[in-house]
């Protein structure tokens, strides 16, 4: 007898056509596609409803959080089955609690939990299945994590030695089974290595399928530059690569860099190269604001930041910088204060300013808004989150209707503050957004970008299709009744119009209500 039929559906495979038909899941797998007459333990009638793979988000940063109490919740209500961390070589792992390395990665993956054994992948991953999550976790190996592990964050540049001991715990993470490797070049320490040493460290990939996934060095008016860099990696080394959160930061670059940077894409895939890209559906992204910060002042981590900050001299500098500097990716500069938003702070005095822009705090302190940033870190101790906006919806649309795009969420999971209304409706918004309100792309686009193509990138074999032997991990739904309810004024508020999604071939999710009992799978490639 077959465990689940789904009859009736209008079938989004992950690539092709819509057609109608029926499903039916047997031992966590889709065992049949086509007009089935058989018995079930269980029928779903999804005659007029879209019925797709369960959506997968190749960039989130949920590495703690994926151990806290309600965790879920905010991924299945938008149909996500499948979620990848360690982004932006940002890994949970090799990390020494209590270290200064800890305190660094904070605003971005959280307190390190006692329950997450963080000294390893291995660790790690072993933790993550003894929690028993809710749905499908995979994890890459951050680069910059395992970097900053062996030449801090004092722009020193590395040695023979210090390449044989990246080596053997590069190697040591990946026989771990991650999925593949994150670089964070827009942070310390890797904004610090050039070219020539991100190959030399990235050596034990060379001719491998192993991804390796860029936050590039600059995202704003150098964005077409890094592009750039990346293929010259990819050449080299002869590996897939993927572009994550490509964007063009700053109005002066809307609608004129994406354009070319898609144009070097596309020609350098034409000549063999394996790249892939990924975008956010929001004009606005998230992360550190010591981001904001040119690299030759995050040089030493927190400590020596917040003591640069103190120094009227080096403020002077800063402001100068900011004011008119394009050598690095200059975000206050290319947007202004008054678009950068307090997002998430740890102190009770700083608290009033959460949602308010640079701009505004400024002016609630009577502080200039150079001063306020720099007090603001330092009273912090550098961990603060902001919201930045940055980008405009046509140039996230072109990203999505170009071959080798997938759509991402890149949410940051904080536990106060306010976060980016991305953890909750990323997915949904795609299709509420771009499909049917700006009709920038079909639906059939938009589940391709949100379920086989983010699997093709990260080689997830078993998802992000509806076909016989894959995953029993499924999605059926009304399209135009998916709905983004958060807001970046009210964030936290959980998508609807998810009817049933399907979790390794069981019902994780019915008419909006969660199943207890039905966990995921922690992926090791």
């Amino acid at each position: 007898m077959i465990d689940i039929l789904i009859k009736n559906g209008n079938i989004y495979d992950g690539i092709n056509a819509p057609f109608t038909g029926d499903i039916a899941v047997c031992n966590g797998k889709i065992a049949e596609v086509g007009h089935i007459q058989a018995e079930a333990a269980i029928e779903i009638d999804a005659e007029g409803k879209c019925v797709a793979p369960g959506f997968i988000d190749i960039h989130r940063h949920g590495d703690m959080a994926a151990f806290r109490d309600g965790f879920g919740e905010a991924e299945l209500m938008q149909g996500l089955t499948t979620i990848i961390n360690g982004n932006c070589g940002m890994g949970p792992a090799p990390v020494e609690k209590g270290s200064s390395l800890e305190g660094y990665l904070r605003p971005v993956l959280g307190d390190m939990l006692p329950m997450a054994d963080t000294g390893s992948a291995q660790g790690y991953l072993t933790s993550l299945e003894q929690a028993a999550p809710p749905l499908n976790i995979g994890m890459l190996t951050g680069c910059g994590t395992i970097w900053a592990g062996i030449l801090g964050y004092g722009g020193k540049h590395p040695h023979d030695d210090d390449f044989a001991r990246f080596h053997a715990i590069l190697e040591r993470e990946l026989s771990a089974g991650t999925l593949g490797v994150s670089l964070g070049l827009g942070y310390a320490p890797e904004c610090f290595l050039t070219t020539e040493e991100l190959i030399k460290g990235l050596a034990p990939l060379k001719n491998t399928d192993i991804p390796i996934a860029f936050h590039m060095r600059q995202e704003g008016d150098g964005v077409c530059r890094s592009v750039e860099e990346v293929i010259a990696i990819a050449r080299a080394l002869k590996a897939p690569v993927h572009i994550s959160h490509l964007k063009a930061m700053g109005k002066r670059n809307w609608n004129r860099l994406i354009p070319r940077a898609l144009e070097l894409i596309q020609k350098a895939a034409e000549d063999g190269v394996d790249i892939t890209f990924d975008a956010y559906p929001y004009t606005a992204g998230s992360t550190q604001l010591m981001h904001v910060l040119p690299p030759d002042f995050i040089e030493g981590g927190t400590a020596a930041v917040t003591e640069r900050l103190r120094d009227k001299a080096k403020r002077k500098e800063l402001e100068e910088r900011i004011a008119c500097g394009t050598d690095f990716d200059n975000i206050a500069g290319m947007v202004g204060w008054d678009n950068i938003v307090i997002a998430v702070v740890n102190t009770d005095a700083n608290r009033q300013y959460e949602g308010n822009t640079i701009m505004e705090a400024a002016q609630l302190r009577c502080e200039s808004p150079i001063d306020c940033l720099c007090n603001i870190l330092i009273e912090e101790n550098c961990a603060v989150t902001m919201i930045d906006f940055i980008t405009c919806d046509e140039d996230i649309a072109r990203i999505y209707g170009a071959k080798g795009a997938s759509v991402i969420s890149d949410s940051i999971y904080p536990v106060g503050g306010r976060p980016h209304p991305r953890l909750y409706g990323s997915f949904p918004r795609i299709i509420q957004r771009y499909v049917y309100e700006r009709e920038d792309i079909t639906l059939q686009r938009a589940i391709e970008i949100m379920t086989s193509a983010p699997a093709a990138a990260l080689r997830l074999k078993n998802k992000g299709r509806i076909a016989v032997g894959m995953d029993g991990d499924v999605n059926v739904f009304d399209p135009r009744q998916i709905k983004e309810r958060g807001s970046y004024s009210d964030p936290a508020c959980m998508a609807c119009g998810m009817e049933y999604v399907l979790l390794g071939g069981k019902i994780k999710l019915q008419n909006g209500q969660l199943m207890k009992g039905v966990k995921g799978a922690v992926i090791r490639r």
